[in-house]
């Protein structure tokens, strides 16, 4: 089932997202996720993933801390339908603390370092590194808890029912 009011803004959680189950809606940057939520969802729910980047549109201000929790701040934008979902430090960090949190260790799956985990990320196609998927597959298996909490806040702001994934 196709999921376009799910929103993440780089092409590793958007390969995370798909992997949780979702069909999402790629959106290039946090300006893009910003810009969808506002002209195309306007009365309607949606959730936008995005990393803890220094840099954020200053719109994205409007969005307050519901609750944090596993390293994802949820966040609520007042008179909207909309959910922002931040994982949070950068998406790679975020990864290899939930790796450690289910006793993986991303070295078994070529990543001899966090700088080189990120470059794979950053790249274009991460979707196409069969270590990179069955790194996440492996957390998502042993249910890192960031994993089991950004799936079940996604369904919530995007009014979908885990059980029909």
């Amino acid at each position: 089932m196709n999921h376009p009011q799910i929103l993440p803004e780089c092409y590793a959680d958007t390969l995370l997202i798909e992997m949780l189950g979702f069909e999402p809606n790629h959106k290039l940057g946090i300006g893009a996720v910003k810009n969808s939520l506002a002209k195309n969802y306007k009365n309607r729910l949606a959730v936008g993933v995005i990393d803890n980047d220094k840099k954020k549109p200053s719109d994205f201000d409007e969005f307050k801390v519901v609750t944090e929790k596993d390293g994802i701040k949820r966040c609520q934008k007042e008179d909207t339908k909309h959910t922002l979902l931040v994982i949070s430090p950068a998406f790679e960090d975020w990864i290899f603390e939930n790796a450690k949190a289910v006793d993986v260790d991303p070295i078994i799956y070529g990543f001899r370092s966090r700088e080189h985990f990120q470059n794979i990320c950053k790249k274009r196609n991460p979707s196409e590194n069969r270590q990179l998927k069955q790194f996440l597959n492996t957390l998502k298996q042993k249910k890192a808890p960031g994993f089991v909490q950004l799936k079940t806040w996604i369904c919530e702001g995007a009014g979908i029912d885990e059980r029909d994934l």
